[in-house]
């Protein structure tokens, strides 16, 4: 969110953005994670917020600064420069782990808003029917790369974390972020 703005946590901002009217939010595409983000957010917040779809964080953050979007829930990595300067401030994180580039902004449930653990995750695929010992060899191979020092430095230069799991591991987790997909899809107005 901009400085200008008169809030230094999660909860005085949705205290100030009630009394606000509609709040616009920028984000780099329809049906982004950056669209569909601050629309769960603003809905559990109970905000009345209308989303600007922008091609990236390079046109979001000049309409952030200059008024025409109020936040934005996007990628550290875009916004990391204008924090440290502090034209941008950011009132939490919304991974499971504080940020060690940002260690004095909560997560989101340590900011109030529980059950908000929202972050953009990739998994590598191969064809069903792949042999169990490839895939097995495959996962193995990750957990080796994931754990390595550099490339975990890294990952979080560019505002990510280098993380393994297993296969169940994986599709248990979009099993369960699958319901929160679909009413966020639903709240969007998005068709899934």
């Amino acid at each position: 969110m901009p400085a200008r703005v008169p809030a230094t946590t999660l909860a005085e901002f949705v205290s100030w953005a009630k009394g606000q009217g509609r709040l616009a939010f920028g984000s780099s595409g329809v049906g982004t994670s950056t669209h569909l983000f601050p629309t769960l957010f603003a809905a559990r917040a109970g905000l009345d917020a209308a989303h600007v779809p922008f091609r990236g964080a390079a046109q979001t953050i000049p309409a952030m600064l200059s008024g025409d979007v109020a936040f934005a829930i996007d990628n550290l990595t875009s916004y990391m420069s204008y924090i440290e300067s502090g034209q941008i401030r950011a009132l939490a994180v919304t991974g499971t782990r504080r940020w060690p580039g940002l260690p004095d902004v909560p997560t989101m449930t340590e900011a109030g808003m529980a059950d908000f653990e929202m972050t953009s995750w990739a998994a590598f695929v191969v064809p069903a029917g792949t042999r169990g010992a490839i895939v097995d060899r495959l996962a193995e191979a990750l957990r080796e790369v994931a754990a390595d020092p550099l490339v975990r430095h890294r990952f979080e230069i560019v505002g990510a974390r280098a993380l393994s799991s297993s296969p169940a591991e994986v599709a248990a987790r979009g099993a369960r972020e699958r319901p929160i997909w679909k009413e966020t899809v639903r709240i969007a107005g998005l068709s899934s």
